[in-house]
């Protein structure tokens, strides 16, 4: 075999190694945008909101709890407790009309 055999056998085998990582690389690439796609959509929907886009109905004027009397920072917890109960009695009494379901018997207060 002459000698310059095998310059032309090592600079194909050069060529086909740099054209290989060349493809790894942009695949690589490729896959990186991708997952920044993916990565700009979720945090679009899971975007912090700002105090602005707060609604005030959520925003509280109390005072902090630990300058509260226990007695009433208790009160006030069972009156919450007991209004979030209600909502959601409420609103599964709302989800189940809907639907067509019957109602549980825990959802007629009256009986």
């Amino acid at each position: 075999m002459p000698w310059w055999s095998w310059i032309l056998i090592w600079f194909a085998l050069a060529a086909g190694a740099a054209a290989f990582y060349a493809l790894i690389g942009y695949r690589l690439f490729q896959r990186f945008l991708g997952i920044l796609r993916e990565f700009e959509a979720a945090s679009a929907k899971l975007s912090l909101r700002t105090p602005d886009t707060v609604p005030s109905s959520v925003l509280r004027e109390e005072p902090a709890g630990i300058f509260t009397e226990p007695d009433e920072a208790r009160k006030a917890y069972d009156a919450g407790k007991a209004a979030r109960r209600e909502a959601r009695r409420l609103r599964r009494i709302e989800r189940r009309t809907a639907k067509g379901q019957p109602r549980a018997w825990r959802d007629f207060p009256e009986l």
